[in-house]
């Protein structure tokens, strides 16, 4: 199998629950079905959206007094209006709001600063993930973020939760837009948004490949398949679903001696949906049998960095480490959290390593319309994939497995702060005791 070749099958638009999402599901299957393998659909439910569109409107008149620049590359004849493209945050509905601008670099000046910004418009460029319930609490009319420099307009979304409880309308716009938006503070402007909102239905897609029965110890890997608003997804995460699709390849042609559990997620981007339901309908037997999670989530650049993040123990970051430089890979590693399908397993104890690639031109574009295939490279799919395949060949062929399932003690509370930020929900933990019989 061809992992660029099968990469760009899937080089288009795959939200959670939509046409695009299907069809790459469709296509994985296919296969899976050529290699003999059989595999399961697992359905929760979201909300979701039809990519929007939005604009910033502001007074032309305005422009022309704040802006020398603007004035220098406007026709002679002017629109009293100048509409300013912009891209609304996933689950934000259509919507049309004016206000007063508030030129903000610092978001935290909104917990400072009590009662100032009702029914304002603020630009920021910062987010946090406490700021959308500040928002509400503020009675803020809208919010712009900035996007970052030399980048398309940010592809992102609200959770859940957000959108269930009312949130207040959010764009993004380029950063070059918004250093000429900032010089309007005072200034009456507008945001219009044309979003439609859905009740849908997200998949993930099982793969079980038995081993030939050592022990009934599971070892599962992951990726996610979906993909955020007006973005092919190829860097984040087409690349990761396609190296574990081979790596499906490669145990159906040389059965291992444990059971390997391949997962492609959807809900990832919306705010790890399809793991999170799988971990809750699945957990006794996850807790009672998963040894360790791979996830493989980000890769493709040409030139890069190869890491890890592990969230489990030492003794699991320092065993992954010792097998790779055996093979002569050589990755930056550390024990953190890391924003991605293993949270949920870690909320029931399960450890995961988390393997990408960054540092290159395809990761430079990702939650953009830029992160396509044309900037990934089979030279920088085949690091990750060689990795991801020697990694799950000595768990899942080594005489007695060789990690315990176990979680660090300093990582539990950014884990259980990471969980409530998110979903804006009580954490629902199981973590055993220190001393337990």
């Amino acid at each position: 199998m061809d992992l660029y070749k099968i990469l760009k099958q899937i080089d288009y638009e795959r939200l959670t629950g939509s046409a695009g999402e299907k069809k790459a599901r469709t296509v994985f299957k296919g296969y899976l079905s050529s290699w003999g393998l059989s595999f399961t659909e697992h359905e929760f439910d979201l909300h979701t959206f039809e990519t929007g569109s939005s604009e910033v409107i502001v007074s032309t008149a305005s422009l022309l007094l704040k802006s020398e620049v603007f004035k220098a590359s406007l026709p002679e004849k002017t629109n009293p209006f100048t509409a300013f493209k912009a891209l609304p945050l996933g689950l934000v509905k259509t919507s049309e709001v004016k206000g007063e601008l508030f030129f903000m670099e610092n978001c935290e000046q909104i917990f400072c600063q009590k009662g100032m910004f009702k029914g304002k418009i603020i630009l920021t460029n910062t987010r946090s993930p406490k700021l959308a319930d500040r928002l509400k609490e503020e009675e803020v009319a809208g919010i712009v973020y900035i996007s970052q420099p030399y980048k398309e307009l940010m592809a992102t979304n609200l959770r859940q939760k957000s959108y269930e409880e009312g949130a207040v309308p959010a764009v993004y716009v380029s950063y070059e837009d918004a250093r000429e938006i900032s010089k309007l503070c005072g200034e009456e402007i507008t945001i219009k948004i044309d979003q439609k909102v859905k009740k849908k239905k997200g998949t993930n897609l099982i793969v079980d490949i038995p081993g030939t029965g050592l022990d009934k110890t599971l070892t599962c890997i992951c990726a996610h398949y979906d993909s955020v608003a007006t973005s092919a997804g190829t860097c984040d995460n087409g690349a990761g679903s396609v190296i574990i699709l081979k790596i499906a390849e490669y145990f159906s042609k040389n059965p291992p001696l444990r059971d390997l559990r391949i997962i492609f997620f959807s809900g990832e981007e919306m705010g790890l949906l399809g793991s999170w339901a799988y971990t809750n309908d699945f957990k006794e037997e996850l807790k009672k049998r998963v040894g360790l999670l791979i996830n493989v989530d980000v890769s493709g650049d040409d030139l890069g960095v190869d890491s890890f993040d592990t969230i489990g123990s030492n003794e699991i970051l320092g065993y992954v480490d010792g097998v790779f430089k055996e093979e002569g890979l050589v990755f930056k590693k550390k024990i953190d959290i890391y924003s991605s399908d293993g949270i949920p397993f870690s909320a029931i104890e399960i450890p995961s390593i988390n393997l990408q690639r960054w540092g290159g031109s395809s990761s430079f574009h990702i939650h953009t319309c830029n992160d396509t295939v044309e900037k990934i490279t089979q030279r920088g799919l085949e690091t990750t994939f060689n990795a991801t395949k020697i990694l799950c060949e000595r768990l899942l062929n080594a005489k007695i497995y060789p990690v315990k399932p176990a979680i660090d003690q300093s990582l539990k509370d950014k884990i259980e702060e990471y969980i409530f930020m998110s979903t804006k929900q009580e954490p629902k933990l199981d973590w055993k005791k220190k001393y337990d019989k």
